[in-house]
């Protein structure tokens, strides 16, 4: 109970976060634009707390989830609000693509700087519970010296990431010895075996799609355990093999007996190939970045999240069933909260930067009720030289949203099914 509440909590103050940020793009380039704006609330229902200053009322709502700016004659609609020449609709323009595009932005820029203060600070290792290395006695906070033999640089986190990902190949599935520093300051051996891990995040190739989306640990092949070896020849070497196995970081959500083929060696990114690797389980410390390195490293975090959309939404055409399993709803989003806030602020930071990046990507799409399709709108009126009848457009704006929100409910039904165990 106490995690449900953590979780749902963690939600809400995010996406009020991101929300706000949002409408904050709005407001700030209204003002600047000489639109009036009349309300800026955080939150919905009947008002908490509230005041005036100038022509905007600020408050607080009931309901904490999200916020909104009203500014008067956003559609021109006979009954709005009327602010004369400060209408919105009676704005240039360049200043009415401002206001609506400065949300988007705003969530862009916001994430990135979130993801920058991720990517400069230290965090300790982490060992999450079920996995080999937990099994072996570690536990989060302790270093990992050396894997099978290797020692482990810890220069930079791809040095790190490189040196662990090649050390535990190495072992081919064989128990190894892994020295580290624990907590208290000792140097301990533990003797791991590793686990086979397939990475089924929305790739082509012939595997189930109920399990798509997931890091899945693999516990039978052909009814037998795993044998040790090359990943992809223990599972067929590109032939039908039936596996069967659980969820990484959730062993009651398992299945069995399903067949997959085509599978390759490798953590799955970068290939449209289904990936299968070694894993022990261990999020190594990172030392955390220098600004500049790490303004880098968070604003190139934009440019990658639209390519790595791009190409979701491109596999939507083609593999529909395993692409939509990319995508979180509500409950999906919750749950990832309450586990990030667990973890420490970091990895909730890092939510919140995703998140943010997300809602900013999601808006700019052309649909009549975001804002994408508020500029496409706006843009079509410049070709055209006039407005476009405002009742047509609050008739696609409504449709639009009953549209979204019937996507979100689908969505949320699979993100339920996938918390519940819906894969077996």
């Amino acid at each position: 109970m106490i995690g449900f509440i953590v979780a749902v909590v963690a939600f809400l103050v995010l996406i009020t976060i991101v929300v706000v940020v949002h409408e904050g793009g709005h407001f700030v380039l209204a003002k600047l634009s000489g639109i009036r704006v009349d309300e800026f609330f955080v939150g919905f229902g009947p008002r908490v707390v509230s005041f005036k200053r100038g022509d905007t009322e600020y408050g607080i709502r009931a309901l904490p989830v999200g916020g909104f700016v009203r500014m008067p004659g956003m559609l021109g609609l006979e009954g709005e609000a009327d602010a004369g020449e400060r209408n919105f609709y009676r704005a240039t323009i360049p200043r009415r693509l401002a206001t609506i595009a400065a949300g988007v932005v705003f969530n862009l820029v916001f994430g990135a700087i979130c993801l920058t203060v991720v990517a400069s600070q230290p965090t300790p290792s982490y060992v999450p519970s079920g996995e080999p290395t937990a099994r072996a006695g570690l536990v989060s906070g302790d270093v990992i010296l050396s894997v099978g033999g290797s020692t482990i640089s810890y220069s930079s986190t791809t040095a790190t990431d490189n040196d662990f990902y090649a050390a535990v190949q190495r072992s081919d599935g064989q128990p190894m010895q892994v020295v580290y520093q624990g907590t208290d300051g000792a140097d301990h051996t533990a003797t791991i075996s590793p686990e086979l891990v397939v990475y089924a995040e929305g790739k082509s190739g012939t595997f189930p799609s109920k399990l798509a989306g997931d890091a899945l640990v693999i516990t039978a092949v052909n009814g037998a355990p795993p044998a040790t070896g090359d990943p992809s020849s223990v599972l067929g070497g590109g032939s039908p093999v039936t596996v069967s196995g659980f969820v990484e970081g959730d062993s009651t959500n398992r299945f069995s007996n399903d067949q997959i083929s085509d599978v390759h060696d490798g953590n799955g990114t970068g290939t449209a190939h289904v990936g299968a690797a070694w894993r022990i389980g261990y999020g190594a410390q990172v030392p955390g970045e220098a600004l500049l390195p790490a303004l880098r490293d968070g604003f190139r975090a934009i440019p990658s999240y639209a390519v790595s959309l791009v190409q979701v939404i491109g596999q939507l055409f083609v593999h529909p069933a395993q692409a939509s399993q990319q995508f979180s709803g509500p409950v999906g989003i919750a749950a990832a909260a309450g586990t990030s806030v667990q973890q420490g602020w970091v990895q909730y930071l890092s939510l919140v930067g995703v998140i943010s990046l997300a809602l900013g990507f999601f808006n700019v799409l052309p649909i009549p009720f975001l804002d994408g399709g508020r500029l496409l709108f706006i843009a079509i009126e410049g070709v055209i030289r006039h407005r476009i009848d405002p009742v047509r457009q609050a008739i696609a704006i409504a449709v639009s949203l009953a549209l979204i929100i019937l996507l979100f409910v689908l969505i949320t039904i699979n993100d339920i099914n996938h918390l519940g165990g819906g894969v077996h």
